[in-house]
């Protein structure tokens, strides 16, 4: 017989899935992303260890006119030497619009720019979306010189699983195991992101 524990990793919890647009603006007298790193290459564009922050809108259309659901806060870099532009991203999705504001849900993973489609990890959240797991399907949807719109197809994962105790040992990861596995792997990240940034001051 399953364990108390198992049976709440097999029920899984509730799934949301949050349709939105992100627009990462680097021009203009009022940009959203700013690069604070430049890797050590000369070759303008994007290039290795190149690092933007980011406080991108995040809206309901494509339309950065349309209405406001929240913002994007975080950085992403360029982490592949073997060329084409691959960043890793580390971000919040806060939202501020109806029964989801002040809820934030943390996204990391790889962005192959180049790919259709990329696929990137929920590891945590707050609010509505406390001990959150899930993924975020990231995808191009226009662009204008460096500027971009992003349309993100989230899926959260909450409750259910997220109430398992992760140092009963199950057959599956619990929600609760997921969120700190991913606060040690964005901790990681920013000790690395600290290293780097002191090696070009």
């Amino acid at each position: 017989m399953s364990s108390p524990a198992a049976v709440l990793a097999a029920d899984g919890g509730t799934t949301t899935h949050l349709h939105l647009f992100m627009h990462d603006i680097l021009t203009g007298s009022n940009p959203t992303a700013v690069q604070v790193i430049k890797g050590p290459s000369a070759v303008p564009g994007l290039a290795f260890g190149d690092t933007t922050v980011i406080d991108d809108a995040l809206t309901e259309d494509p339309s950065s006119s349309s209405a406001a659901v929240g913002r994007v806060q975080g950085f992403y870099m360029m982490t592949s030497q073997s060329g084409g532009a691959v960043l890793t991203v580390c971000a919040n999705l806060l939202l501020t619009a109806g029964g989801y504001n002040g809820s934030t849900v943390a996204v990391m993973g790889r962005d192959d720019i180049a790919a259709d489609v990329r696929e990137l990890a929920v590891v945590g959240g707050t609010g509505r979306f406390r001990m959150a797991t899930g993924y975020v399907l990231w995808k191009t949807n226009s662009m204008n010189g460096p500027d971009a719109t992003v349309e993100l197809d989230v899926y959260v994962t909450t409750g259910g699983g997220a109430t398992i105790d992760s140092s009963t040992p199950v057959g599956g990861s619990s929600s609760a195991a997921a969120v700190r596995v991913g606060g040690w792997v964005s901790a990681v990240f920013v000790a690395v992101v600290v290293a780097v940034v002191g090696s070009y001051v």
